[in-house]
C-alpha cells in the first residue's frame, strides 16, 4: 500500500471518530438550521462512506477515476473540517463534532499535499 492508500485509509478512520463524535453529541440536532430528519443523517453518511469505499478500491486497482474520488474525498474533508471550526468560532462554543474535526481537516490537508 503506498502512502496516499494509508492516508486515505487514516482518513476514513478519522472520519468515523468524527461521525461518532457527531452522533453522541447531538450533531442532526443542533443544526442551525433546524433539525435533520435521522433518515436523512443516516443516508448521507451511508454515501459517504460507500463513497470512500469505491474510492479506495478504485484506487487500489490503478482506474484513473479512483484517484479522482479520493481527491474529491479529500477536499470534502477539507470543506467539512472547517466548516465544523468555523461554526465554533462563530457561535464562541462547541460545535458537535468539533473536537474531531481538527485532525479531520490536518490529515486531509496532509493527504492533499501528497496528491499534489
Amino acid at each position: 500500500m503506498d502512502n496516499i492508500a494509508a492516508w486515505f485509509v487514516i482518513l476514513v478512520v478519522i472520519l468515523i471518530v468524527h461521525l461518532v463524535e457527531e452522533i453522541k453529541t447531538g450533531f442532526r440536532k443542533k443544526l442551525i438550521i433546524g433539525e435533520m430528519p435521522k433518515s436523512l443523517f443516516i443516508g448521507i453518511n451511508a454515501l459517504i462512506y460507500s463513497f470512500a469505499l469505491a474510492a479506495f478500491i478504485m484506487y487500489l486497482m490503478n482506474f484513473r477515476l479512483g484517484l479522482l474520488f479520493i481527491w474529491i474525498f479529500t477536499i470534502g474533508n477539507i470543506i467539512n473540517g472547517i466548516g465544523h471550526i468555523a461554526l465554533m468560532v462563530i457561535k464562541r462554543d462547541y460545535f458537535p463534532g468539533g473536537i474531531s474535526a481538527f485532525s479531520l481537516l490536518f490529515v486531509s490537508l496532509y493527504l492533499l499535499y501528497l496528491l499534489w
